[in-house]
């Protein structure tokens, strides 16, 4: 009796030890990923959103498929559309580090309540594998909260779970930064000079010409810039003498030509620079005279030398005009050493 109550106290023992090892009816918890994770284009609440999963396996098997489970915990903390064709799958644009997902299903294969599966080619352990999934409405974010959990496993083709691994995410009200700025306004306008002397005496048996002074703007007007010019008296006006040597022309649209000998004033516009930017600079057909012998007539209203003009945004960003006064006299122009004559040159920004 003694030894058969041995032996059965040895057997009750031996399934104790069994069941603390093993308990009966409690299944053994798969490996966890190396690395995991589920990516969210959108954690704004109520929008429909796509997303990137990532996966890096720590257990040898043959993969056949990989299953997202969707957060659960409240009911409505994902809308997940019941139709697998509508799941469908990428592999560009993954994060960096990572490999396209081998033979990722084109769409999803299974959905089931917040489960949805994609078939899997086989994976190597250590290797970080990434696919985008995408498509109409196939994920909504429903109602606002952190913390919140799902699973990523795979699985062989008989079912069997290979690695496994719970992540969590976020729904919030809004999940983007709207970045604003101002870019003012600007318009720089300057002369090289205020004053063009002629290099030498007027003479009847030539046409003269200063060397020049330069007008230049930079702007970030959208339809770039115009420059004008007025004359204080039309003419080079000497006191002394009482005479003015008077600008040649009128304004019509072209430039007039001098003739030694014969007495006339008029103003040259030369593109030097078309800088960089939108617009295109063109001396106004007035003042492009083509000879060093030609200009525009000079009147007591702003008339156009130049404009910079283009398809918006036509900025500029330092346009150059070189303005050059030329003169010729006759036999008889009356002597002074005081002719004199004021140009006023404004510009404006398009805006």
């Amino acid at each position: 009796m003694t030894t058969r109550k041995l032996k059965l106290s040895i057997a009750i023992s031996a399934a104790l030890v069994a069941q603390v090892v093993a308990p009966i009816g409690v299944a053994m918890a798969a490996p966890q990923f190396q690395a995991a994770y589920l990516r969210l284009d959108r954690h704004k609440a109520v929008t429909a959103t796509g997303g990137t999963i990532c996966a890096q396996p720590n257990t040898v098997g043959t993969e056949a498929d990989v299953r997202i489970t969707f957060p659960t915990q409240t009911g409505t903390d994902f809308t997940v559309n019941s139709t697998a064709a509508n799941w469908t799958t990428s592999v560009t644009n993954l994060p960096a580090g990572s490999t396209a997902w081998p033979s990722i299903g084109a769409t999803a294969s299974a959905v089931s309540g917040k489960i949805v599966t994609f078939a899997s080619g086989d994976l190597t352990v250590g290797t970080l594998y990434c696919f985008n999934f995408s498509g109409t409405n196939t994920l909504t974010n429903s109602s606002a909260g952190n913390s919140l959990t799902g699973t990523i496993h795979t699985r062989t083709g008989a079912a069997a779970l290979i690695d496994e691994t719970n992540y969590a995410t976020s729904i919030i009200a809004d999940d983007q930064i709207v970045v604003s700025a101002v870019v003012p306004p600007t318009f720089v306008f300057t002369l090289s000079g205020n004053t063009d002397t002629f290099p030498g005496n007027l003479d009847p048996a030539a046409i003269l010409s200063t060397a020049g002074r330069t007008a230049s703007v930079t702007t970030n007007a959208k339809g770039g810039w115009i420059g004008w010019v007025k004359d204080s008296q039309q003419g080079l006006f000497s006191a002394t003498a009482n005479y003015k040597i008077n600008t040649a022309g009128t304004v019509n649209g072209a430039p007039s030509t001098l003739t030694a000998g014969t007495e006339g004033y008029v103003l040259d516009a030369n593109l030097t620079t078309d800088a960089a930017g939108g617009c295109t600079v063109a001396i106004d057909a007035e003042y492009d005279g083509a000879t060093t012998s030609a200009g525009g007539t000079l009147s007591a209203n702003f008339q156009p030398f130049a404009a910079c003009t283009g398809t918006a945004p036509a900025t500029s960003n330092g346009d150059v005009i070189t303005l050059i006064e030329r003169a010729a006299i006759a036999g008889g122009t009356p002597a002074g050493s005081d002719y004199s004559d004021i140009l006023t040159i404004v510009a404006a920004g398009n805006f």
